[in-house]
């Protein structure tokens, strides 16, 4: 058996960009800064750090729309957010 990361190629206004999934590790902490902002911190600002560690670069999350946001999200943790 042979695995390797999965890394996805996302075009933003012309430019490119790879944008890994995360590993155990990682996802780990991501949920477990979510339970630490609790209802009243900032879930854009975990989520702009978790996707920087994937490779998407903070400069260009602020600059994305909330739909984009979402769909790189789906996209790097496999499950929908509604």
């Amino acid at each position: 058996m042979k695995l390797t990361r999965t890394v996805f190629e996302v075009e933003i206004d012309g430019k490119t960009f790879n944008i890994r999934k995360p590993n155990f590790r990682e996802s780990q902490q991501y949920r477990e800064e979510l339970l630490k902002i609790g209802e009243t911190g900032d879930a854009a600002e975990v989520m702009k750090d978790f996707l920087a560690k994937l490779g998407l670069p903070k400069e260009i999350f602020e600059t994305l729309e909330f739909g984009h946001i979402s769909e790189i999200m789906e996209a790097v943790t496999g499950s929908k957010k509604n």
